[in-house]
């Protein structure tokens, strides 16, 4: 936990935020997916039942494992901050990635790894080294 010496920084601050929203949006959306189970259009789309399910659990989990990272940054566990990396990489990977399928989707690729970008470099800065550092 922190001390008074180590308050949060306003950054880490803006990336547990972002995490929060990004993590309840993902858990809404995987909750949405699955009460859209019977509509036949859409699971088609998805290639089948089993493919839309696995894809709509998937991402009510993830976003429940975001919304605990997101509430580790705010309380600075340096393990948070850690997962939180791993995760802020594999999206900047997946940014590359989607230009490779659909070049036209550029700039909502140049956007995230932007955002990753700056959430890692939020994350590392000094203040920030400092805040994680007292979880200890």
């Amino acid at each position: 936990m922190t001390t008074p010496e180590t308050a949060r920084p306003a950054g880490v601050t803006a990336v547990a935020v972002i995490a929060w929203v990004s993590g309840a949006g993902n858990v809404i959306t995987g909750i949405l997916l699955l009460l859209q189970v019977n509509n036949t259009t859409l699971v088609e789309g998805f290639g089948g039942s089993v493919p839309f399910l696995t894809l709509a659990i998937a991402v009510t989990i993830l976003g429940a494992v975001i919304l605990i990272v997101a509430g580790g940054l705010f309380s600075g566990i340096n393990g948070a901050r850690v997962v939180m990396t791993i995760f802020q990489v594999l999206s900047i990977a997946g940014a590359v990635w989607l230009t490779q399928l659909a070049l036209w989707l550029i700039w909502v690729a140049v956007v995230s790894i932007l955002i990753s970008v700056a959430a890692l470099v939020l994350l590392y800065i000094p203040s920030s080294n400092a805040y994680f550092r007292s979880d200890t």
